[in-house]
């Protein structure tokens, strides 16, 4: 189990200093999941290097802040959280005055699972169904959930954000709620979005590596489903070229008239080098 977890804490907040806010971020209570985080299990050292603290785990955007202290009190996972001052960046700002007037008070850990126990779960039991012993914290982001739905409406009907401010906030929302189960989808979804990026902005030589690189990673799992799905070549054709890109379809698929067949069986390094001469492949 190497992926990530996120687990959502909802708790008191105390302000311990100027812009500064001691959070809990994780306690050995048993979760809605049925699982259990022993808080004498976090690795810490890897997140102290670098103690940002995000909003709804949203890696495209700025830190809204900084955890200066952080470690296990009492049997829960303590932080406190700074705000950068007043003015550096205006999201923070929002975010702070939420935190501080008590519309936001929920943190959510990610972290990945190095030893866990798994129980003798039954549906009723208050015994939990896994409980993780060791674990690496990777980050901590202010989230609006579980805390009261309409808090952040509430907070523009008393006047602490604007309509704009709590748009912008419900849409970074929607980024904890899609963490927390990552379907295929989901997946399509965002690869579709990137190509639309792409298409419509180009890519420069950074980027094109990226993408490269994104795509060695899994060009082995890619090549092994060409091979799967087509065991035999005899009814495929390569159709013309886009961007750049070898095309192959099956005869039936195509609706037009087409070229001959070609009878290939290209390996795993010829399909990579195919990659690498594209566009795409940084080239």
């Amino acid at each position: 189990m190497e992926d990530t977890i996120y687990k959502i804490l909802d708790s008191e907040v105390k302000k311990v200093g100027e812009r500064q806010y001691e959070f809990i971020a994780s306690t050995m209570d048993m979760d809605r999941d049925k699982e259990v985080i022993d808080v004498n299990g976090w690795d810490l050292k890897n997140f102290k290097k670098n103690p940002v603290i995000m909003f709804g785990h949203d890696y495209h955007s700025l830190p809204i802040g900084r955890a200066t202290k952080i470690g296990v009190k009492d049997g829960k996972l303590m932080n406190v959280v700074e705000f950068p001052p007043e003015g550096t960046y205006e999201f923070a700002d929002i975010v702070q005055r939420l935190v501080e007037t008590g519309y936001l008070k929920t943190q959510s850990v990610g972290f990945i699972p190095k030893e866990w126990e798994d129980g003798d779960f039954e549906e009723k039991s208050d015994k939990p169904r896994r409980t993780f012993k060791k674990q690496e914290l990777l980050e901590i982001s202010i989230v609006p959930v579980p805390s009261n739905p309409n808090a952040l409406r509430n907070a523009v009907d008393a006047g602490i954000i604007t309509a704009k401010q709590f748009d912008t906030l419900s849409k970074k929302e929607s980024i904890v709620e899609k963490h927390e189960k990552v379907t295929q989808e989901y997946i399509k979804d965002e690869i579709d979005y990137l190509n639309l990026l792409i298409s419509e902005n180009g890519m420069n030589e950074d980027v094109k590596k990226a993408f490269s690189d994104l795509a060695n990673k899994n060009i082995s799992s890619i090549a092994f489903e060409f091979k799967e799905t087509t065991p035999t070549y005899s009814n495929v054709i390569e159709i013309e070229p886009k961007d750049g890109c070898r095309v192959y379809a099956k005869i039936e698929d195509v609706k037009q008239d087409t070229t001959e067949p070609v009878n290939i069986d290209p390996t795993e390094e010829e399909i990579l080098n195919e990659f690498n001469n594209t566009k795409f492949g940084g080239k």
